[in-house]
């Protein structure tokens, strides 16, 4: 339902929009993450070093980072249907040469390919959902639009560890091939095109600034872990890319149709949204970081047992995103996302008791019950921010949150290893001692731990606090005018408070 009329009695067609789109944004966040536990498999296949091999990582995540800012400049001006699926063609077919890659240098440029097109499919899927929904209906179909997000970094390393296992790393792109072959035929038959706007204009001078900024903030953090914060490669990109990112704010300011609407963080809820949205991402992509580097070097699992020991909380995150969407209209974010949060905060704490010797169903519970939190939590948030803003935007709002995404993920990866690194010099560990390499004494490395433990759990404290200040002023405004429906039945007046769901 193009024009977000709400729909009749029986089977609501738009599951299955969301259910086309989802699929997409879970393969290209899923290929985020799946490669890193196959590197290995794949520098021993061709015989290179750990240098040229970091290059299979680095470039997916600057191919995403170059087309994310422009996608919504191409929905509108080719049409969200039509660029749906080229993305999802081009993102199928790169993932099927990179299974058949026959050198190290091929399988770079077909995992560029492969990030070109995966980098549009989650902002545009999230656009496409938006044309088909009220702003009220957003937070029970965010509820399931948000799974991507949330599976995606769990489920990485338990199919990746599988597949390199017992089968080959070159399965982990294959897969891609019919799931991908499938979902275009989906979109094909169940996406409607939205109208094109013929007189968009690309603002030429804020993508090529775009071209710098954000591939060098990327490849700063993400080099960063393994240079050295101080190195000058590492330096030269963050201050490349900073300086590029002060001139992109100040010409999309000024720009009448900028690449990226900056200026939604005029808004204050949008603004406070994505200060929380920072925080949710901090613990999810942190602890998707430090659990299995704990699980591998403290505890010494394989990958595939390290997954099975993450996959209780996807399910987890399941249920719980699914009964916050449904509870968004009549508890509001703030209420969902304080106690997500506050949840979230227990858990954190309580790890920070975990050992070598603690029982792994005790950190199959403490993980399942972050989870849990981060389901009720993670996509109200979001709602509240997309609330904010006029639907006209949406295609560029969706855009500026997906790349927030990407750098949220990748600075708190960066900002979690140089605790863990930080930590083992402050207390003293034997020089050379590293927690990624394995070479950490394991009383130095649980101490660590401990210490990034701490780190989530202080900003959690701070997203508490802030979480207090969200509203949601399309529900509220709901509330104030329809809210209070007067009754009448039987000649008795009674007041009943409609919810919109």
């Amino acid at each position: 339902m193009a024009n977000g009329s709400t729909p009749g009695k029986g089977f609501d067609r738009r599951w299955l929009v969301l259910t086309v789109t989802s699929i997409g944004s879970f393969m290209s966040l899923l290929d985020s993450t799946i490669v890193n536990i196959a590197l290995p498999s794949i520098l021993r296949g061709f015989k290179a070093d750990l240098d040229s091999g970091q290059l299979v990582l680095t470039v997916y995540l600057l191919a995403l980072a170059v087309v994310i800012p422009i996608s919504g400049f191409l929905a509108e001006r080719v049409g969200m249907k039509r660029l749906y699926l080229l993305t999802l063609v081009l993102f199928t077919a790169g993932s099927a040469l990179c299974g058949l890659a026959w050198n190290l240098q091929s399988l770079i440029f077909f995992r560029l390919l492969q990030g070109l097109g995966g980098g549009m499919l989650q902002p545009l899927g999230m656009a496409i959902v938006f044309t088909q929904i009220t702003p009220l209906e957003r937070g029970r179909f965010m509820g399931v639009l948000g799974l991507p997000m949330l599976l995606a970094p769990i489920l990485g390393p338990t199919v990746g560890g599988y597949l390199v296992e017992y089968s080959s790393w070159r399965m982990i792109f294959l897969i891609n091939l019919p799931i991908g072959a499938i979902n275009v035929l989906l979109a094909i038959r169940l996406l409607s095109e939205t109208p094109i706007r013929s007189d968009a204009r690309l603002d030429f001078k804020g993508f090529g600034l775009a071209l710098v900024a954000f591939p060098c903030i990327l490849l700063g953090f993400s080099e960063g872990e393994t240079s050295g914060w101080t190195s000058p490669f590492v330096l030269g990109m963050f201050a490349a890319g900073l300086g590029a990112l002060a001139a992109f704010v100040r010409v999309e300011m000024v720009h009448r149709e900028p690449l990226l609407h900056v200026r939604l963080f005029e808004r204050p809820m949008f603004a406070l949204a994505m200060v929380i949205n920072f925080v949710t991402q901090f613990s999810l992509f942190g602890l998707q970081f430090l659990l299995p580097l704990f699980l591998q070097t403290a505890r010494g699992m394989t990958p595939a047992m390290t997954g099975l020991v993450m996959f209780p909380s996807g399910i987890a995150s399941f249920v719980s995103m699914n009964a916050g969407g449904r509870l968004y209209n009549r508890l509001g974010p703030r209420k969902l996302v304080a106690s997500g949060l506050v949840v979230l905060l227990v858990a954190t704490v309580l790890l920070q008791g975990l050992s070598a010797q603690t029982n792994v169903l005790e950190i199959v519970g403490l993980f399942s019950l972050r989870g849990v939190a981060m389901g009720f939590c993670m996509m109200p948030v979001q709602t509240a921010a997309y609330n904010s803003i006029p639907q006209e935007l949406m295609t560029r709002a969706t855009a500026m949150v997906n790349m927030l995404f990407r750098i949220f993920g990748s600075m708190s990866t960066a900002i979690l290893t140089t605790i863990l690194a930080v930590s083992l010099t402050e207390r003293g560990a034997p020089a050379g001692a590293s927690i990624t390499e394995g070479t950490a004494p394991l009383n130095f490395m649980v101490d660590a731990f401990h210490d990034a433990f701490l780190g989530m759990s202080l900003l959690t404290v701070v997203g508490i606090g802030l979480s207090l200040f969200l509203k949601d002023h399309v529900l509220e405004e709901f509330r104030a005018t329809q809210g209070r429906a007067v009754v009448v039945e039987g000649g008795v007046q009674t007041e009943a408070m409609a919810v919109g769901e």
